[in-house]
C-alpha cells in the first residue's frame, strides 16, 4: 500500500478507535450533565479548536451565500440532530445496542446513496454489508440486549434516529466537499451545530455535585479526539475513500467499545465477538475496498484525475 493510499485508512480507523472509546465517555459524562449539555460542552471546545486552526492554515477562505443554507443543515443534521439522539438513546439503552444500531448505518447508507444518488449496489458491497452485520450481531448478542424490552424500547429508537441522521449528514456533505476543503467543511458544520445545541441545553438540568475532574477529562476527550479531530479526519477519509466505505467502518466501532470494556471496565470477551470482529474486518474489503484500490491503480495509469468526493462505484 503506498502513502497516498494509507492515510486515509489509517484516518478513518483512528476515527473508529476515537468514537468506540467515546461510548464509555458518554456513559461516565451523562451522570453529571444532561444528554444536549454535554453535546454543547464537547463541540464548544471543537468550535474553537477548528475555527483558529481554520484561521491559521485558510485565512482567505469565506463560506459563500449560496452555500450557507446546505452548510447549516448538514450541520445541524450530523452534530445537533445526531447527538441529541444519541447521547440520549446511550443513556437510555445500553451500550451494546446501541452498537448494533448504529451497525446499521453501512446498510442505511448504500440503500439511501441507491434511492436519492442513482448509484447501484453491487454485489460485493451488499455481500459486504451483510457480513458486516453479522459480525456486528455476534459481537453483541451475548450480552442479551438484543430485545427492544420496553425499559429501553425510547433509547433504541433514539439510537435509530441517530443512524438516519447520520446517513443523511454524509450525503449532505459530499457536495459540500467538492467547493470547499475537508477543514472548512468541518468547521462550519461544527459552529452551525453547535449554534443549535444551545436552545436545548438551556432547558436541562445538570447534576452539577456530580461534576469531578473524571467527567471533565472526559468531555475534553469527547470534545478534542471525538469532535475536532474526528470529524475532520472522518471528512478526509470520506473524500479519499467516498461516503459508503467510509460509513462501513463505523461497524468497527463495536470493536473498539467491547475491548475497551474488557480494559478499562473488566468485561469478558468471548470467541463469540473475537470471530464478529473479525468478519467485519473482511466486511469491509469486500464491501469494495478492493475495487477502490483497482480504481485507483487505473486512474495513475490512465492519468485520471481523482475526483475528492467521488462514490466509489465497482
Amino acid at each position: 500500500m503506498t502513502k497516498k493510499r494509507f492515510w486515509p485508512f489509517a484516518a478513518i480507523t483512528l476515527v473508529m478507535i476515537f468514537w468506540g472509546l467515546s461510548f464509555l465517555s458518554i456513559k461516565v459524562s451523562v451522570a453529571a450533565l444532561g444528554p444536549m449539555s454535554l453535546a454543547l460542552s464537547r463541540f464548544a471546545i471543537a468550535s474553537l479548536l477548528l475555527f483558529t486552526f481554520l484561521k491559521i492554515r485558510e485565512p482567505g477562505t469565506r463560506l459563500e451565500r449560496k452555500d450557507t443554507l446546505l452548510m447549516a443543515v448538514s450541520g445541524i443534521i450530523g452534530i445537533t440532530v445526531y447527538f441529541f439522539f444519541e447521547n440520549n438513546g446511550v443513556k437510555l439503552t445500553t451500550a451494546s445496542t446501541a452498537s448494533i444500531i448504529i451497525g446499521t448505518i453501512p446498510l442505511l447508507t448504500i440503500l439511501a446513496d441507491f434511492i436519492f444518488c442513482g448509484n447501484r449496489v453491487t454485489w460485493s458491497k451488499g455481500f459486504g454489508v451483510a457480513m458486516s452485520v453479522i459480525g456486528v450481531y455476534l459481537i453483541v448478542k451475548e450480552s442479551g440486549d438484543l430485545s427492544f424490552a420496553s425499559r429501553h424500547f425510547i433509547g433504541n429508537l433514539m439510537m435509530f434516529g441517530a443512524a438516519f441522521s447520520w446517513v443523511f449528514y454524509s450525503l449532505l456533505t459530499r457536495p459540500l466537499g467538492q467547493r470547499y476543503s475537508r477543514l472548512a467543511v468541518t468547521t462550519y458544520q461544527t459552529l452551525f451545530g453547535t449554534a443549535a445545541i444551545v436552545p436545548f441545553a438551556l432547558f436541562e438540568t445538570n447534576k452539577w455535585d456530580a461534576l469531578n475532574w473524571v467527567v471533565v477529562g472526559n468531555v475534553l476527550f469527547l470534545g478534542f479526539f471525538c469532535s475536532a479531530l474526528g470529524y475532520y479526519f472522518y471528512v478526509y477519509a470520506m473524500g479519499e475513500l467516498g461516503v459508503d466505505i467510509s460509513s462501513l467502518f463505523i461497524n468497527l466501532i463495536p470493536v473498539v467499545t467491547v475491548v475497551s470494556s474488557y480494559f478499562i471496565l473488566g468485561e469478558k470477551i468471548t470467541s463469540t465477538q473475537m470471530i464478529g470482529g473479525g468478519i467485519i474486518v473482511l466486511a469491509v474489503y469486500f464491501a469494495d475496498l478492493s475495487n477502490w484500490l483497482k480504481k485507483d491503480d487505473r486512474r495513475k495509469q490512465t492519468g485520471q484525475k481523482t475526483n475528492p468526493i467521488e462514490n466509489v462505484k465497482a
